[in-house]
């Protein structure tokens, strides 16, 4: 519009210099000035072609109702929603619209609200084009409500139903390791929020499994309104090796909601020795390192960074230790995952080392430049595992160790800077009277990581062949192309992963729940992943045809949507009957035959006075 502005502000000057300065007609070249402008105005228009809202009033209404968790959580108002909805829609000429929006948008019922999320987006994307005014009926507890594009909310009206403000004590949050050892305390981690007159002495937290109460322990509640952490333990060995589903629930007295007080955490313990990964000083690699073996290894991982001289943080609860903690922990796994030097001597004792050097390290020379691993693997007790992985499709390393395999040594990969020259051992094992070392001489393994795909697939491969071998037990076992989501909140779909390589269009996956077994085909987008909505419980479920693909999963009766949380949206009237759609310029025919009288009516007055 701006453009079409100065366009035309051109034109009348240019059209006022040739009539009043060039040919000098006074009174009447100021006439044929304004009708070359406003021919020329009006091909601009047509030239820049800007669009309008057009208005339409009088049609029928869009009602949206937020069906969200909240509105049917402890002082909502569904039925005053509802009566809402239908008033206005009965308001509005020849009937109208109501239409469900939440996590999704769906067609209009009177059953409670069930979705776990608020999303306004979508449904106010599906209104556009609809030719009345559009209202939206909710509590304002809108997730997306503060990040809504103006072309969406221009002209809608937005009636807000509010919450009461009720006594309420939610769980908000609970963090635990999802892999411990069985001879370990689990330390459980608790964020807890507190809303309206309640009464904040003699709250408890209990924690179970499905068939033994495990804890009981009275906590303090923050003031309300507020939040607070707080931490339990469970004793060493109160969970037998396995998978174990943890309820861990927050009883206060008072509490008008209990949709927000309890929550699912998986747990598997494990009677196999700890991992112990040695990052010294700590870096970038170290982190991926660390991240993947946990991913990777189906036992306990511990980690420990030096970030001082004798400072420490475990890797996993960032808590401080010194040297003498680290060696402790090292003297107890039967594998130490070292990265860097071993300056305070944590492999001295231990019978399986893999060794992964770093740049840091002044006593090692390295190779620089881009190392490709070779697609030819050489034959070593890993060259199983190996030959599956897409060699091709891993970024080049940015250095490389002069180890050489010497004796009875094996080498398990090789590399050639780019991609020429002779090979170099990127990977050397060795096995001398059942203590075993594995050596990784490459630099820069973790870009792998961050490709993602078939890279990240190989540097895993890397690491379950490499622990497989150094245990000499099934320590990692094979790794399921399908993954999904542990914990999933009520309302909210099972996420579920494809991580091999070539995803399918769709599989057919069985969940067997409390009470029944349902089936539900999984169909995957071009990430591969896919979703089901489950009712609460706890699932295992199976996949067809997909070998080791099974696993555990459960959706819990919490949603975020039970307690209060912010209005972000606020109550506002549109400009009713305002259809969002755009009219262009080049629409509108009078705009073509204004510019033509104008053209006409100035060449006619041009001929009267007998100008060219």
């Amino acid at each position: 519009m701006v453009a079409v502005v100065i366009a035309t502000v051109v034109a009348a000057l240019l059209a006022g210099f040739v009539y009043l300065g060039r040919e000098r007609l006074g009174a009447q070249g100021v006439g044929l000035a304004a009708l070359r402008t406003v021919a020329l105005g009006a091909l601009f228009f047509a030239l820049f072609n800007p669009g309008r809202l057009s208005r339409i009033s009088g049609r029928a209404p869009t009602v949206l109702v937020d069906a969200s968790l909240s509105m049917g959580a402890a002082g909502s108002r569904w039925p005053a929603a509802l009566d809402t909805a239908r008033a206005l829609v009965e308001s509005g000429a020849g009937g109208g619209t109501i239409l469900r929006f939440g996590s999704r948008v769906s067609p209009f019922d009177t059953l409670a609200p069930l979705d776990g999320a608020s999303r306004l987006k979508e449904a106010l994307e599906a209104s556009v084009g609809r030719p009345g005014p559009v209202f939206v009926v909710s509590d304002g507890e809108v997730q997306d409500g503060a990040v809504l594009p103006p072309s969406l909310t221009h002209g809608v009206t937005v009636v807000i139903v509010p919450r009461d403000t009720v006594a309420n004590a939610a769980l908000l949050d609970v963090t635990i390791a999802r892999r411990v050892q069985r001879d370990d305390s689990i330390r459980v981690g608790l964020v807890v929020g507190t809303w309206g007159a309640l009464d904040t002495t003699g709250a408890t937290v209990e924690i179970s499994t499905e068939q033994t109460n495990l804890l009981r322990r009275r906590v303090a509640l923050p003031p309300s309104p507020g939040t607070a952490r707080r931490t339990v333990t469970l004793p060493p060995g109160i969970l037998a090796a396995g998978t174990h589903v943890l309820r861990v629930r927050l009883v206060a007295n008072g509490d008008a909601e209990s949709g927000d007080d309890e929550r699912i955490r998986l747990v598997t313990v494990s009677s196999q020795p700890t991992i112990v990964v040695v990052v010294d000083p700590g870096d970038v690699e170290g982190r991926f390192l660390m991240h993947e073996i946990g991913e990777v290894a189906s036992t306990t991982v511990q980690g420990f960074a030096r970030i001082g001289n004798d400072l420490w943080l475990d890797m996993n609860t960032l808590a401080r230790t010194d040297a003498a903690g680290v060696r402790r922990a090292a003297s107890t796994a039967r594998l130490v995952v070292l990265r860097g030097a071993d300056r305070i001597g944590a492999t001295r004792n231990a019978t399986a080392v893999w060794h992964w050097p770093a740049a840091s390290d002044t006593t090692t020379e390295f190779f620089e430049g881009d190392w490709y691993v070779t697609p030819q693997v050489p034959a070593s007790p890993v060259a199983g595992r190996f030959a599956s992985a897409m060699w091709d499709s891993v970024p080049p390393l940015t250095g490389i160790a002069p180890f050489v395999a010497v004796g009875s040594e094996w080498v398990g990969l090789t590399g050639r800077r780019a991609r020429r020259g002779v090979d170099r051992p990127l990977l050397i094992g060795r096995d001398s009277s059942g203590a075993r070392r594995l050596t990784t001489a490459g630099l820069g393994l973790w870009r792998w990581v961050l490709r993602g795909g078939a890279a990240r697939e190989a540097y895993r491969t890397v690491i379950a062949a490499g622990i497989d071998w150094l245990l000499e037990t099934g320590t990692v076992a094979t790794r399921s192309p399908l993954e999904a989501d542990d914990v999933t909140q009520r309302g909210m779909p099972v996420v579920f992963r494809w991580a091999g390589s070539g995803i399918p269009d769709s599989s057919v996956v069985a969940f067997a729940g409390p009470d029944s077994i349902v089936t539900a085909t999984l169909r995957f987008d071009s990430r591969g992943t896919a979703m089901v909505l489950l009712e609460p419980g706890v699932y295992r479920w199976n996949a067809a045809g997909i070998r080791n693909a099974t696993g555990i999963t459960a959706v819990e009766d919490y949603s975020d949507e039970y307690h209060l949380r912010a209005v972000t949206l606020g109550t506002g009237t549109g400009e009713a009957g305002l259809q969002l759609i755009v009219q262009r310029a080049r629409e509108a025919w009078w705009l073509f035959l204004i510019a033509m009288a104008a053209f006409l009516g100035e060449w006619g007055w041009r001929q009267r006075r007998g100008l060219p």
